[in-house]
């Protein structure tokens, strides 16, 4: 828990625990919507810049007696996702990109439950094999 609340910051806060849950199980969701895909889109790695956004108020407003105004959770989580298809078929076509994102998000159990929280998701999927080392950072 940080500092602000009380704790010593000395282990990933719940959120960034909850951010873990949602790139495992995104990543564990793409693999197998990939490999459904006709034609089977073999992936080999994604890698995720994701940040969660949310109004601290929620949580920090004092008094602790009064409800706060502002509700304490995720608005929004933003970034991208880059898609590096295996050596074996190493390109990816937008419509084919479109896909495995649509239908990961569909299936994904914790994208969902965050979505059904009022949670926007605003991640922009890239084929990894087109972006430059500086496009990525």
């Amino acid at each position: 828990v940080p500092k602000t609340m009380g704790g010593t910051d000395s282990a990933p806060q719940p959120v960034e625990t909850l951010l873990a849950a949602l790139i495992g199980c995104t990543q564990a969701t793409a693999l197998y919507v990939g490999r459904r895909m006709t034609p089977r889109m073999v992936i080999d790695r994604l890698e995720f810049d994701l940040q969660a956004h949310r109004d601290e108020r929620g949580t920090l407003t004092l008094p602790i007696e009064e409800t706060p105004a502002i509700p304490a959770k995720l608005h929004t989580v933003t970034g991208r996702i880059l898609v590096y298809p295996s050596g074996r078929n190493p390109t990816i076509t937008k419509e084919q990109l479109e896909l495995l994102s649509t239908q990961t998000e569909i299936r994904c159990p914790v994208a969902n439950m965050m979505t059904a929280s009022g949670c926007r998701m605003e991640i922009k999927w890239e084929d990894g094999s087109k972006t430059t080392t500086t496009d990525a950072q």
